[in-house]
């Protein structure tokens, strides 16, 4: 794999189907490195994501729903070695063995109506991958998640993340916070009381505590949340669910999601020691992902991606759905950056847009997690739709996007950040994984994260093509 040109992105869009496909597990092994990897980058990247999406001539309704495969990919020495392996879950073994789907998925029914009923939902573990005091995590939005061995990744067994009810309703979503080394946990349970919000706080000494109970205003899909040493914040979006038709097994639980923007967004903000609350309202807005939270001059920040129509993901016709029958689909607004600044005084919220233009998949130096942050590092496109074909660095302060695309061919994922050990606070690279429609190969690119306009400094060749890959963390050697 070279290093592509910046070339101008297409609007079009190429066929991204191939995403939708099922890989295959990569032993261990050094894999090509084009360009130069900075000798002082030593550690590990692991990534999360689905892998397998078809069996016994079924196919899984959209890109995000698969069986999750973790990639780990070992750099030191300027050298790179790579590892691919399934999450080695129950459903996983069991659906194997009969060679068709069993269970029903958060965007997929099983077959036949009897089994959905109910809505058993299985964990994939196939969102993200935490280092978790030295553990390694693969999460899912469904109980449980499951251990992974650092470095052959096989699974060691379902793990407890000690919420309530047996982690019933986890979000794949973890939040550590960057001065106390904490990491913060959070659920959502759904019954005939509405929903419940659940954190929980692990201290880097294993012990736990819990924040009380939150009963939520509304019952709805939450996907991500932003904390800092004392608050955490949820977004509860414009999405009706339709909870009877879902648990009769008529819908997957995504396509009894109804945006009804007319409703606004609600905020709610939550006291992690005593569990008190605020509810705030907000334009309607769909929010996967959020960058960072931090308090500032008597405010709560909190910087996210939001969608005024998330067409790409919901409705008949949405891009995620489509693209798994080779269509285009309806890729709904652009996702673009934005801020919620909550007066903790007065408890007014406001919402400002930083860039007009079109992200997702952010975050910012984990240093500064839950700590005031100047960049937001996210993947970018011109276009619409979540499939994104660069990845940029936006400067808060200065509204500057410094941007790089690989193409119309190229998909690239989410940019995680690689700190400079020779620099306390400031200073690192990005690394995004790529795949490229037209010669149907994936790999990984590494960017100067001051300089992401000036290109990749080196890029990793992957012996095969792998799907869309969600989440993932560095972990320093």
């Amino acid at each position: 794999m070279s290093i592509p040109a910046n070339v101008a992105p297409d609007t079009t869009g190429p066929d991204f189907s191939s995403l939708g496909h099922d890989v295959v597990e990569v032993a261990e092994q050094q894999v090509s490195v084009s360009g130069t990897l900075p000798a002082a980058i030593r550690g590990t990247l692991f990534r999360n994501g689905p892998g397998l999406f078809k069996r016994g001539g079924r196919t899984k309704r959209t890109l995000l729903d698969g069986d999750g495969v973790v990639q780990r990919l070992a750099i030191a020495d300027g050298q790179a070695r790579y590892t691919r392996k399934f999450v080695a879950t129950p459903k996983l073994a069991k659906e194997r063995a009969a060679d068709r789907f069993l269970s029903p998925t958060w965007t997929s029914k099983a077959p036949g109506l009897l089994t959905n009923i109910g809505q058993h939902l299985k964990s994939q573990a196939g969102v993200t991958v935490y280092d978790v005091g030295g553990k390694i995590y693969a999460l899912d939005e469904v109980a449980p998640g499951y251990e992974l061995d650092p470095q052959t990744l096989e699974t060691l067994g379902p793990v407890s993340l000690e919420l309530p009810d047996d982690d019933a309703g986890p979000k794949a979503h973890a939040r550590r916070l960057a001065t106390s080394g904490d990491w913060l946990f959070a659920s959502t349970r759904m019954g005939r009381d509405g929903m419940l919000i659940d954190i929980v706080r692990r201290r880097q000494d294993g012990s736990t505590a819990a924040t009380p109970t939150v009963r939520a205003p509304r019952m709805t899909y939450v996907h991500d949340f932003v904390a800092t040493e004392k608050y955490a914040l949820f977004v509860l979006h414009a999405a009706h669910l339709h909870g009877l038709r879902y648990m009769m097994g008529l819908s997957a639980f995504t396509e009894c999601l109804e945006w009804r923007p007319s409703q606004g967004n609600l905020i709610m903000l939550v006291e992690l020691a005593t569990g008190q609350s605020r509810v705030l309202e907000a334009p309607a807005a769909w929010v996967w992902h959020l960058a960072n939270g931090y308090e500032a001059d008597g405010r709560f920040i909190a910087d996210f991606v939001g969608y005024d129509n998330p067409g790409h993901f919901l409705g008949e016709h949405a891009q995620l759905a489509a693209i798994m029958l080779g269509r285009a689909g309806d890729t709904g607004s652009a996702g673009t950056m934005r801020r919620y600044a909550i007066d903790l005084t007065s408890w007014k919220l406001t919402e400002e847009i930083l860039d007009q233009s079109n992200f997702d998949f952010c975050s910012v130096d984990p240093r500064a997690s839950g700590l005031a942050h100047r960049r937001i590092f996210a993947t970018h496109h011109a276009a619409l739709g979540i499939l994104h074909s660069g990845i940029a660095a936006i400067d808060t302060v200065s509204g500057q996007c410094d941007a790089f695309d690989f193409g119309p061919s190229v998909n690239a994922g989410e940019p995680v950040f690689i700190a400079d050990p020779n620099k306390f606070d400031a200073g690192g690279w990005l690394i995004t994984q790529t795949y490229d429609a037209r010669t149907d190969e994936s790999g990984f690119a590494m960017f100067e994260a001051d300089h992401v306009s000036h290109g990749p400094i080196a890029s990793i060749a992957l012996p095969s093509r792998m799907s869309m890959s969600f989440h993932g963390q560095w972990v320093a050697a």
